[in-house]
């Protein structure tokens, strides 16, 4: 679960060409490489993520960019890869995480994955004070028409709180700090399981992902992502 949620987080942005392509001060290009490092509370790493920009293109006035991403735990045990695709409309970044649900299923047999929303967009500019959208993704597993469980994750009350300068190994980098509530709820067989979390994320207005994101339960730190490669 813990590395669903951190994937999520990291959550948090190339055409066969390898020109780079601009939007929204980001840039894009087939072939960059980011990396994501999860820590305990005792800043001990607990995995990372790798994500692999495979193709950049346009679609109307539109860029995507699909990338595939690679966990890895501790002991270097890595998980089934999975795609996440970003659509830079110019006014907005949206994230498609469909691909990470699908690799949930790959361990499930005869059962069908659906999305029923999917649905996490940034704006082009943040700004102290500002107020985002909420963000929600639902799934579905059935097998056979009949539903076996269902997965829903909500991010909701988010807010630009402030500003901070971030220094990892990546860099050192201007961001703003978002803060939101997380919601997660399973059903199986009808049967709920929820949680809530708070998390704190740090972004810069010229990076695809999270520079640093922190989650919290109950006022208490659990874990933390660090972005610790990026060309």
């Amino acid at each position: 679960m813990k590395e669903l949620i951190f994937s999520l987080l990291s959550l948090v942005i190339l055409s066969g060409q390898t020109k780079a392509q601009e939007c929204m001060g980001i840039t894009f290009k087939t072939g960059m490489q980011f990396e994501m490092t999860t820590f305990n509370t005792k800043d001990k790493p607990t995995g990372k993520i790798s994500y692999n920009v495979n193709d950049v293109h346009k679609e109307g006035g539109s860029t995507i960019m699909d990338m595939t991403a690679q966990f890895e735990d501790e002991k270097g045990k890595q998980r089934p890869p999975y795609t996440v695709r970003y659509t830079c409309t110019g006014d907005e970044l949206v994230a498609d995480l469909s691909g990470m649900m699908q690799s949930m299923q790959s361990n499930m047999k005869d059962m069908e994955l659906k999305m029923k929303m999917n649905k996490l967009i940034y704006p082009s500019r943040l700004s102290v004070g500002q107020k985002l959208g909420d963000g929600q993704i639902e799934a579905e597993l059935s097998t056979n028409g009949n539903t076996m469980s269902t997965m829903m994750m909500t991010m909701g009350n988010r807010k630009v709180e402030g500003t901070a300068s971030i220094t990892t190994p990546a860099g050192t980098f201007d961001t703003y700090k978002v803060t939101s509530d997380m919601d997660m709820e399973n059903r199986v067989f009808g049967m709920p399981i929820r949680s809530s979390m708070q998390v704190v994320s740090y972004r810069s207005n010229n990076q695809i992902l999270d520079v640093k994101s922190e989650t919290y339960r109950k006022g208490k730190l659990i874990g933390y992502t660090l972005l610790t490669k990026a060309n």
